[in-house]
């Protein structure tokens, strides 16, 4: 039996019937929903609230929610007079002390008007010089927020069906392995029992080479002049410092607390922390950070195989990159893209083969990604792009969602897709791309690529390792490790020795470290590029500035290799203490202001080198 309701379609201001199962339990059901709805709004802080709230979201109100409906489907069934009022008052009491407990226990501030408060203030405003930085803490957080993340993703599997998605991928990128050969390639020279110390003398050797003033690997790789006048660099400048924190807002509330401990720009946000992951207060705390009004879509936490963590918003201000100075009034809409922060992130950024991609090859895990995400997100951006005419397109990210970033943005542009839209023809898509992975790589000379990617706006700060990883670079690890291992390195076997630094690493054997290696082709491990016209590698040259902040600067390095001249994709991977902790989107937030901050004062440098570094 069923009753029917009338209600309005709001879109087109009509009535519509419609019916719905008439319950033969209706108090129960009151009891149950209303219980659902307080534990929606149960928001715990500190140290609970982060791990409590987003299982909440992903975990605790589904269960509810399927428990609700087993509960309503056994009490329909059961032919006893007033079974629903005696059934409703069981329920009823239990919930209630909860509910109490809840209210009388957990402190609770006033984050709505707070949020409005913290909106409207002027973002100068909200600094203040009172405490000093926690790296430690910072780096912690960062963890925390990705452990977090992990165990949602897990924990859901069952819930959500993404354990059929984790098997297909799984198979596709073991099948890989043992199709091409790479896997019995990396395994062997890693498997090996002295392959540790082997990596601390790598390590070390490369260290030695890479001191900032000489032959570094950035300044192996460094453009002779500047790919664009000082004007347009500051301009990029600014806006990339604007849209690195909507790349650590993807993350969510723990990587903004880690950026928030950092302190990138040297001073103490003086707001009260919204420590919750609810997604009201990730939105209001989202607007805080990036200082923005609106934001219009959020994922929530945990993971997913085929869906990459983003959120979209409109941002009314002005951008400093702009083609004309008309454009520069513009507002923009922001994609911003989350990177690795779950173990799905880490199995899309594992599929690291290459398929075709807009005459090219990708990263076979990225780019699929990529591809989903914008059948997910393109009605809403079109929608934004509508509703405020001559806005832009802004696409960024961090990690494994730079490498998203770009390959989207590089899409886009390639296949013109606003340029078919009425209205929107005169869009212009742009790319900040923070840690990106290298993704693409052109399988001829293509003019139409290249323009596409003029708009891509790329960084790597320090010894940063994510920007040297593919499938190419790791068999060249590889490679290298078994040139170590097969070296005679002396009767008594001193590899121990050199790997803690207590004997010195032969002349012959950096050679052999040191050197070019030629890999036998493999199908589908193709040597893929960061997709950007040039590459901003940002370096620490002296621990403070006149602000007491660490001092950075920037060289201009080709992405990949021209005129017989390494790019960065031919470098190896570094092996350095720091090469996690300096991938870590506040560190990345750091030193941008550092550069910045150079180009606006001129005080220690113009923030950037050609020659030397």
């Amino acid at each position: 039996m069923h009753e029917y309701t009338e209600q309005t379609d709001t879109m087109k201001g009509t009535s519509i019937l419609t019916f719905e199962p008439k319950r033969k339990s209706p108090h129960i059901a009151k009891v149950l929903e209303s219980a659902k709805k307080d534990l929606e709004d149960a928001e715990f802080p500190g140290l609970a609230g982060k791990v409590f709230n987003p299982m909440r979201d992903s975990i605790f109100v589904p269960i509810t929610e399927k428990t609700a409906d087993i509960i309503l489907a056994v009490a329909d069934t059961i032919p006893l007079p007033y079974m629903d009022e005696i059934g409703a008052l069981a329920l009823s009491a239990p919930l209630f002390t909860m509910k109490a407990g809840y209210s009388l226990l957990i402190p609770h501030t006033q984050v709505d008007e707070e949020a409005k408060q913290d909106l409207d203030m002027n973002l100068g405003n909200a600094f203040k010089r009172n405490q000093k930085p926690k790296p430690i803490l910072s780096s912690l957080m960062g963890v925390f927020g990705f452990v977090a993340n992990s165990i949602i993703d897990i924990a859901t599997l069952p819930i959500n069906g993404k354990f059929g998605e984790w098997r297909d991928s799984t198979k596709k990128f073991l099948g890989y392995l043992v199709y091409s050969g790479v896997g019995e390639e990396i395994l062997g020279s890693f498997a090996d029992f002295n392959a540790f110390e082997n990596l601390l003398i790598i390590g070390r050797t490369q260290a030695e080479s890479n001191v900032i003033g000489g032959n570094s690997h950035r300044a192996r790789t460094a453009m002779d002049a500047l790919p664009v006048d000082e004007l347009f660099f500051k301009a990029i400048l600014i806006d990339a410092t604007r849209f690195a924190r909507f790349a650590t807002a993807a993350y969510g509330v723990s990587m903004i607390d880690s950026a928030d401990l950092l302190q990138v720009y040297g001073k103490h946000i003086k707001i009260k922390i919204v420590e919750n992951a609810s997604k009201d207060a990730r939105i209001r705390k989202i607007q805080r950070y990036t200082n923005t009004k609106q934001i219009i879509d959020i994922t929530k936490p945990g993971g997913s195989m085929e869906l990459l963590g983003h959120f979209i918003a409109v941002d009314a201000r002005k951008t400093q990159v702009a083609a004309s100075a008309s454009e520069k009034e513009k507002g923009v809409v922001v994609l911003a893209i989350r990177g690795t922060y779950t173990v799905s992130g880490l199995k899309a950024d594992a599929a690291g083969y290459t398929i075709p991609f807009c005459n090219g090859y990708a990263h076979a895990g990225i780019a699929k990604r990529a591809d989903s995400l914008w059948g997910k997100v393109e009605d809403d951006i079109v929608k934004a792009l509508r509703n405020n005419p001559g806005y832009n397109l802004i696409i960024t990210g961090h990690s494994l969602g730079a490498g998203a970033a770009a390959l989207l943005s590089l899409k886009l542009n390639y296949k013109g897709f606003f340029k078919k839209i009425q209205g929107l023809e005169k869009v212009v898509i742009r790319c900040f791309a923070f840690a990106p992975p290298p993704v693409f790589i052109q399988s001829s000379n293509d003019e139409a690529l290249v323009k596409a990617m003029n708009n891509a706006y790329a960084f790597i700060h320090e010894n940063d390792c994510v920007p040297f990883l593919s499938i190419s670079s790791i068999r060249n690890l590889a490679g290298t490790l078994d040139a170590v291992d097969n070296f005679e390195k002396g009767v008594l076997k001193s590899s121990p020795l050199m790997a803690a630094g207590l004997k010195p690493i032969p002349d012959e054997l950096k050679q052999l470290i040191c050197k070019d290696r030629l890999l036998p082709s493999v199908p589908n491990a193709h040597k893929l590029a960061i997709p950007a016209p040039f590459v901003m590698w940002m370096r620490k040259v002296a621990d403070k500035d006149a602000a007491d902040l660490p001092e950075y600067n920037v060289m201009f390095c080709r992405p990949q290799k021209e005129n017989e001249r390494m790019g960065i994709n031919h470098l190896p991977i570094l092996l350095d203490k720091d090469m996690i902790s300096d991938h870590m989107n506040p560190q990345y937030e750091q030193a941008l202001n550092s550069v910045l901050r150079q180009m606006i004062s001129h005080s220690g440098g113009d923030g950037y080198v050609l020659s030397s570094n």
